[in-house]
């Protein structure tokens, strides 16, 4: 699933002061549930100082993930306080808050299920109120003050009346009624937020520790697909050379379907795993749990994207990836990377417009750089030296393209920067690195590579036989 369902609309902000004297905002979050009536209810409670201005511009979820009106899911915002009033801009979602100067402000809110019927793609990424479960995210379901991005706050989760048998867990946490975080505030925007009817699986392993929250009847035990995804965890913090010890938290949750969708999102320290009621973990699945684990590092260690003008990176290369690292760990051979690498061309000459193109970027980077390199460089060391260079500001084309084209011709520098900012067509490299794939062209049909056993490294040929 594109990044851009986890990621954020970023800009420079006008924003209100409302920072205590040391620059950080508290926030104090309340949640509670209301199963007793006809539609279920989340009662939202939010609390924080106001600043000397009396004036703080409030913001409601409105687009993310592809989805629109996602403010519809909030119902009976209010202030607590008499002396506080909310009136609606000219902007939608957005709301000006004015109060006695300084004053502590109280805002609340019901969140809700705007949707009805089945759970199915892609009313997923809409915030989810059920009798059994709740799980919303940053995004699509809190409301705030406008922030900017990098801001540093101190946030506090409390949960309080849950119906009997409920499991709390988020990026911040598993159980316990009351949680905190200190940091950035796009952290707590790209944050997940679950709690419900959820089993708890704790593993670790080479310094990652999973909790799984899984809901719903599987053909595999909580035990397999935790093995399963702390597996592909580990095989890629192998690859970017991980050696901080590390929590993570995956949320499996069912769409009512038995067969034919999948989908995935990333978080903060987490991601969200649908699969259909009868799926089991086959090399689709690892795929797509190769997508979202990678996301972990692309791009949420290397900085804050900017907006969704960077798509073509964080989703793009991401896509680049995830079958390259599963073939690279024997999960699947090169036949069958070749396949899906087949896949991507051939949306992409379907669709040059798509994101389907950003991964095109990254196969014609990583050969250019192979070949200039006599083979001793490739794409990894480039993204190995984003994430080390990950700067204190945002995450832009303009910061990716100077780490991407570092020793490149100039020639070279100017094509790939057409490719990302003119649109321009990419050529397919008529090889691939070890001569092993080779690039076939016929008139009105989309190219493919082909498997060129003949000429490929030793190794890779035991591979193939």
């Amino acid at each position: 699933m594109p990044v851009k369902r986890a990621l954020f609309l970023i800009g420079f902000l006008a924003i209100n002061s409302i920072m205590n004297a040391q620059g950080i905002l508290k926030l104090e979050y309340t949640f509670t549930p209301d199963i007793s009536g006809p539609k279920p209810i989340l009662h939202v409670n939010l609390i924080f100082s106001g600043d000397s201005s009396g004036t703080t511009t409030i913001v409601l979820p409105t687009t993310w993930a592809g989805q629109n009106d996602l403010f519809k899911s909030i119902q009976n915002l209010r202030s607590q306080d008499l002396e506080c009033t909310l009136a609606p801009t000219d902007s939608p979602g957005k709301f000006l808050l004015r109060y006695v100067p300084s004053h502590k402000i109280r805002i609340a809110y019901d969140l809700t299920s705007d949707w009805t019927g089945d759970l199915r793609h892609p009313k997923e990424f809409r915030a989810l109120v059920k009798g059994t479960n709740v799980i919303f995210n940053g995004q699509n379901g809190l409301v705030h003050p406008e922030l900017d991005q990098n801001a540093q706050v101190r946030v506090g989760f409390t949960w309080k009346n849950l119906p009997q048998g409920w499991n709390i867990i988020s990026s911040f946490g598993t159980n316990g009624s009351h949680q905190r975080f200190y940091g950035h505030w796009h952290e707590v925007y790209n944050a997940i937020f679950a709690a419900g009817d959820f089993r708890l699986t704790q593993m670790q392993h080479s310094g990652e520790h999973l909790t799984l929250a899984a809901r719903g009847t599987w053909i595999f035990s909580d035990q397999q697909a935790a093995e399963e995804i702390l597996n592909i965890i580990c095989i890629e913090r192998e690859f970017w050379g991980e050696r901080k010890r590390n929590s993570f938290l995956v949320v499996l949750a069912p769409f009512d379907q038995d067969f034919g969708s999948s989908d995935g999102t990333a978080f903060s320290n987490a991601f969200l795993l649908y699969l259909s009621r009868k799926q089991t973990f086959l090399i689709d699945e690892k795929s797509l749990l190769a997508h979202e684990i990678f996301h972990g590092w692309n791009p949420l260690r290397m900085g804050v994207p900017q907006g969704e003008d960077t798509n073509w990176f964080t989703e793009g290369f991401t896509r680049y990836y995830q079958d390259r690292i599963l073939m690279q760990a024997k999960l699947i051979d090169y036949p069958q990377y070749l396949e899906r690498l087949n896949k991507i061309v051939a949306e992409y000459w379907s669709s040059p417009g798509s994101n389907w193109r950003g991964a095109m970027i990254a196969l014609w980077v990583d050969e250019r750089i192979r070949q200039f390199s006599a083979g001793k460089s490739s794409l990894d060391e480039r993204m190995f030296s984003l994430l080390q260079k990950k700067p204190d500001r945002y995450l832009t084309t303009e910061f990716l393209l100077s780490v991407l084209s570092e020793g490149m011709s100039n020639e070279d520098v100017s094509a790939l920067r057409s490719f990302v900012e003119l649109g321009n067509n990419i050529p397919l490299p008529k090889n691939l690195a070890l001569h092993c794939g080779s690039l076939i062209q016929s008139d009105g049909a989309a190219p493919y590579y082909t498997l060129a056993t003949g000429q490929c490294g030793v190794q890779l040929a035991k591979r193939i036989k």
